[in-house]
């Protein structure tokens, strides 16, 4: 058995062990050590114990046929295993005993399991064990790490995702360390530091701790690693851990303040331990980031301090990156050094849009080594902003605000510019906390100060003061007063209409447009998202990174008003600019968009992906709002998919952290759980919610144009609750208010709800006709689900008529349009229908489980299919990740939910399941499914 240390030789062996005892082999276990070497057969008596005391050790060939005997005698039963441990700690004598034995085996039968670490495997051992594997008598098994799924099987179901694929990173998949680095609270990991490196490819070296105390067994199994190195040698290891994940040895010489001779001769002792090992172009590391922390951790506090200051001055001397330095400035740096805030300004800068929250703690370390005098007031402000920037863009939001407050109160009432930007990213702040109220108070208060020459009451022509007006405009959408939105996004946008400015052009167009739609001024805000989109097409990828959440208001702007492409186009370039500029507080928003943008698309295994990266974002950024928003987005899929018990969990879940219905996000989120309840056989529980969060029975909280779908919805409870009367009068709100819209999508829902009542009232003819014309009018929008819906109604209705083969091709198309969907339920409903009129549909087709399946590979997203087809081809996480462009712990996430989906624990398990899905896809299998509505927006 050949593997590291820690790799699971040891507890192998004693399985192996086991296993053999239960056989009814004698098992004899002995184990060598370093301290040993000097002691000739060593290892033989420490298995042997006073057997072997008793034999002549003077003549070496008595000794081995003593030896030989003993070991006969000492196998009763079926035989004798004997277990050697840890064998290339083995003296040379016990070696060459071992080679005899190899070539002149007892005549009882005889297992030899030995382990060992190959990098230091003497090489009699290592010729002994060639000798016996040329004559057939060895199995060699050789131990590695643990993949990512292995690691996940190691800590059990009740781990996270993003947990294991730290723990996994930290322990380099090695059991031991894992072990050690389970029981390490989770707030104790600091799993950005084991994040890609800065823009340059150079890393600072903090990998180094990327536990704040490395852990009691792996610091003790270390210190006894190094407990034999010489003290020179053993200085070279801590020099070598206060380098960086990879260092050069004149650098280490440098820090352990010894010459290059005596340095290589204490690196070439440490790979001969393989404490580190050559990472090619001339540079070592430690084999594992916890080893090197644990190495770094033995230095002394004083002595490490020195090491840093001295790794410093090398790397300067060099002309080595700011991103090398910057990892020894922090650690030495006293108050007053120049050169030193110089560093981490430059580092913090450099590193904003990759990493912020580092940038943000450079700058909080600058700040500390700021002197205390008055003429740094200005540079401090200036840090202190900066900082509350990369704090708020990195997630940090409680920090961020408590900084940017600070800046405010700092700032003098003439530092407009300062201010108004400080104002502003704090307000974007509180929304992102949920606190709507304190945003928009916080504007209006900022505005109101504002002196006469850049605000005279009215005359406003002044760029700041259009900035804090559109943002009061989002501060009034958030908060559900549509009409004070559109009265400040009406005032952004006369203000900026001369001034040529086409950032702030941008964003008046982008928030105007949204806030026509909410008053219902569809015609103005179809004008205005022309303009908008138009604007954002002509910028420049660095443009408009300057001012992206004009993207997010533009994409929801494009989706309400039914432009699903565009709205799909520009939220996507969002999202990479986000990503590539570091702007994390705006990730979550933007997926969820796209989500929705997808559902509306009829992409529901899409919308899925989008909404879980969604998740996985929102839990980089401590942001109740943004995990509210994420949790209704799942819920409105889970819904239309039919998988109804977790859309009201998730519903309900959503609706307590949203708390209550007194906002734009919580009413939203009261209106899908709503719907969630209605399609899990709840219809009173959904008209109390959802009448309860709009406001009323004339839903005055939900955007007028919006009101169509939901009174569909309450029109679908009434009929449910057996009560025409009402459903009657919900039929008639949905056409009344979509009668001067002139939204396709509104048009329909409004149609729809007729149709329904007709049908019940027994009018199937015109409820036919009318759901005829409503999924004329959803295939116009672009929205195949609730063409779906209308075909299917229109099926059941055109039956009920006597018209069989009409009805059949009515039938035929929601089916087709419920499959393109992913709509399990509909679908299902659509082929009981058929059924009815006697056309044969497959039972597996409609409802049938795969038997093999948890949920059906067929529930797979498109994302989970495509990485599920590279886990066929035998590719690693990493490898995939890779090919894929996305971050190794969001392909352990697919992976996990594939396995749960397809009811499988391996990487082999999902293979069979692929395989066997596709050759039932082959002969028309799909999936069951339940019913379902539709839903406005």
């Amino acid at each position: 058995m050949v593997g590291e240390s820690g790799i699971g030789k040891s507890r192998l062996l004693g399985e192996f062990g086991a296993a053999a005892a239960r056989d009814g082999w004698t098992v004899l276990t002995g184990h060598a050590s370093e301290s040993d070497r000097g002691s000739p057969f060593g290892v033989f008596a420490d298995v042997l114990g006073d057997h072997f005391a008793s034999l002549d050790l003077v003549e070496p060939w008595r000794l081995r046929l003593g030896v030989r005997a003993l070991l006969e005698q000492l196998a009763p039963g079926r035989g004798l295993v004997l277990m050697l441990d840890d064998l290339h700690w083995g003296d040379e004598a016990s070696l060459d005993l071992l080679g005899y034995l190899v070539c002149h085996p007892p005549e009882r039968p005889l297992v030899l399991a030995v382990a060992y670490r190959p990098s230091l495997a003497p090489g009699r051992l290592t010729a002994v064990l060639a000798q016996a594997a040329r004559q057939g008598r060895t199995d060699r098994i050789e131990l590695g790490p643990l993949d990512a799924e292995a690691v996940a099987e190691f800590l059990g179901p009740g781990v996270s995702t993003r947990r294991c694929q730290v723990l996994h990173e930290a322990s380099g998949g090695c059991p031991f360390y894992l072990a050690a680095l389970a029981q390490v609270p989770e707030d104790q990991l600091q799993p950005e530091l084991l994040a890609t490196p800065p823009p340059d490819g150079a890393r600072s070296g903090d990998a180094v701790v990327s536990v704040r105390d490395v852990p009691a067994v792996v610091r003790a199994s270390v210190q006894a690693e190094m407990a034999d190195l010489t003290a020179g040698v053993r200085v070279v290891a801590q020099a070598a851990a206060v380098a960086g994940d990879l260092f050069e040895p004149d650098v280490v010489a440098a820090i352990a303040g010894m010459n290059r001779q005596d340095t290589d001769r204490a690196v070439d002792e440490l790979v001969a331990r393989d404490l580190i090992r050559p990472k090619g172009r001339g540079r070592f590391g430690y084999w594992l980031p916890m080893m090197r922390a644990a190495a770094y951790a033995s230095g002394g506090g004083g002595w490490l301090i020195q090491a840093h200051a001295r790794a410093w001055a090398a790397l300067e001397e060099r002309g080595a990156s700011v991103f090398l330095r910057v990892h020894h400035v922090e650690r030495c740096a006293r108050t007053g050094d120049e050169r030193a805030i110089a560093v981490l300004v430059d580092a913090a800068r450099m590193t904003a849009a990759r990493a912020p929250a580092k940038a943000a703690h450079w700058l909080s370390l600058a700040l500390d080594l700021l002197p205390d005098k008055g003429e740094d007031d200005e540079r401090r402000l200036e840090l202190l902003a900066d900082m509350a920037t990369f704090l708020g863009m990195s997630g940090q939001l409680e920090q961020a605000r408590v900084a940017l407050h600070e800046v405010v109160r700092l700032l003098p009432r003439d530092a407009v510019d300062q201010r108004v930007r400080a104002v502003g990213f704090c307000a974007t702040i509180e929304h992102l906390l949920g606190r709507h109220a304190e945003a928009g108070g916080l504007l209006l208060a900022e505005l109101r100060q504002l002196p006469e020459h850049h605000y005279d009451g009215g005359a406003e022509l002044d760029d700041r003061v259009t900035a804090l007006k559109l943002k009061l405009a989002t501060a009034s959408l958030l908060c559900g007063d549509f009409t004070q939105a559109h009265t400040w996004a009406s005032a952004a946008r006369r203000a900026v209409g001369g001034t040529g400015d086409r950032l702030m052009s941008t964003a008046a167009a982008s928030v105007l447009a949204l806030a026509d739609y909410a008053v219902a001024d569809i015609p103005a805000a179809q004008r205005h998202c022309d303009r908008a989109a138009e604007l954002v097409d002509g910028l420049t990828d660095g443009e408009l990174a300057r001012q992206l959440d004009t993207v997010v208001w533009l994409g929801w702007a494009e989706q309400c008003l039914e432009r699903y492409d565009a709205a799909r186009r520009h939220l996507e370039r969002g999202l990479s600019l986000c990503r590539a500029t570091g702007q994390h507080h705006l990730v979550t928003y933007l997926l969820v968009g796209l989500g929705s943008t997808l559902r509306w698309q009829g992409q529901s295994r899409e919308a899925a992906d989008s909404v879980a990266e969604a998740r996985e974002s929102g839990k980089l950024v401590h942001s109740p709002a943004l995990r509210a928003a994420t949790l209704a987005m799942r819920c409105r899929i889970a819904t239309f998919t039919g998988d109804t018990d977790q859309a009201v969990r998730l519903g309900e879940e959503a609706c307590q952290l949203a708390g209550p219905a007194d906002d734009w996000l919580s009413v939203l989120a009261s209106a899908f759980f709503a719907h969630a309840r209605l399609m899990a056989g709840d219809p009173q529980g959904c008209v109390s919610i959802l009448v309860d969060a709009g406001g009323g029975a004339e839903l005055p909280m939900i955007p007028k144009p919006a009101r169509p779908g939901w009174f569909d919805v309450l029109t679908t409870a009434a009929l449910a609750l057996g009560d025409s009367r009402e459903a009657e009068q919900w039929a008639t709100r949905a056409e009344t208010t979509a009668a001067h819209l002139g939204l396709a999508g509104s048009t329909a829902f409004a149609r729809l709800a007729r149709a329904r009542v007709q049908y019940a009232t027994g009018d199937t003819v015109g409820a036919a006709d009318t759901a005829h014309a409503a999924a004329a009018a959803f295939r116009q929008v672009g929205d195949p689900f609730d063409e779906g819906c209308a075909w299917l109604l229109a099926g059941t209705a055109t039956a009920r008529t006597g018209l069989r083969s009409e009805a059949l091709r009515e039938l035929e198309q929601a089916y087709a349009l419920f499959a393109q969907c992913h709509a399990t339920g509909l679908r299902h409903r659509a082929a009981r229908e058929m059924r009815k009129l006697g056309r044969r549909v497959p039972k597996g087709v409609s409802g049938q489980r795969n038997p093999h399946n948890a949920l059906g590979a067929a529930a797979l997203t498109r994302r989970e299919t495509e990485i599920a087809r590279w886990v066929m081809q035998g590719l690693t996480s990493r490898q995939i990740a890779t090919k894929l462009y996305l971050s190794p712990r969001t392909v352990e996430h697919h992976i996990a939910s594939i396995r749960a989906k397809v009811g499988v624990t391996t990487r082999a398990g999902i293979a069979t399941a692929l395989l066997t899905a596709e050759h039932t896809e082959s002969t028309s299998a799909e999936r069951l499914a339940l019913p379902t509505a539709s839903g406005g927006q």
